[in-house]
């Protein structure tokens, strides 16, 4: 089976629709997902401009709970990637609808608890990972330092197998496969295309 490496950011509701999208996809054309994480926060950061993204100055990971919007949720990631891909994968779409469907703020320990119980996930075992600050900050702290090697600039990006990578932003919810996998398969033949087509931006008025 081929991975597709998915960089999110929950605050995304572009991160949203993708990882709809390609979760709708990968079951159709043989695909394992792969979640990782990518801080529109860290990278927008003032004392990061003019930093090269793989040596920032202000670091997600190293923030009070009480700051970044998002950090308590990518440690609940994680946490909830404790418990395996498939358990991962079915936590992620829970608590982004939770946030870009219903409004939920991603700072209440209830709307974690609420994705975990939607997601079929073990709550105690949840819980307990979640208490494990330390080793959840070290998680995400290499995922955000993956991210930076990669070059990742936004969400969601995708890493095919081919190790072709792109960040792409779906301005409609797509969950029906027959819309979905062609979708993905116009996304893929950009990629690959000897073209080398890079940019592909839409004027607004």
């Amino acid at each position: 089976m081929q991975i597709v490496t998915v960089y999110l950011d929950y605050l995304c509701p572009f991160a949203w629709r993708g990882l709809e999208l390609i979760h709708v996809v990968a079951p159709q054309l043989g695909l394992e997902l792969e979640l990782r994480h990518f801080s529109l926060e860290q990278g927008n950061h003032p004392e990061n401009q003019g930093q090269p993204r793989r040596a920032p100055v202000w670091k997600l990971a190293e923030q009070p709970l009480e700051g970044p919007r998002a950090l308590r949720a990518f440690l609940a990631s994680h946490a909830a990637r404790q418990q395996g891909k498939a358990a991962h994968l079915r936590f992620a779409l829970e608590l982004f609808r939770l946030r870009h469907q219903d409004g939920r703020e991603l700072d209440d320990d209830q709307t974690f608890v609420e994705a975990v119980s939607r997601a079929g996930l073990d709550l105690e075992r949840f819980m307990a990972d979640l208490e494990d600050e330390e080793n959840r900050r070290l998680e995400l702290a290499r995922d955000l330092e993956e991210a930076g090697e990669r070059g990742v600039f936004g969400t969601p990006t995708f890493v095919l197998p081919s190790g072709d990578a792109a960040y792409f932003r779906f301005t409609e919810l797509t969950t029906e496969p027959e819309l979905a996998v062609p979708l993905w398969e116009l996304f893929t033949a950009v990629l690959h295309n000897g073209a080398h087509v890079e940019t592909i931006k839409r004027p607004r008025p």
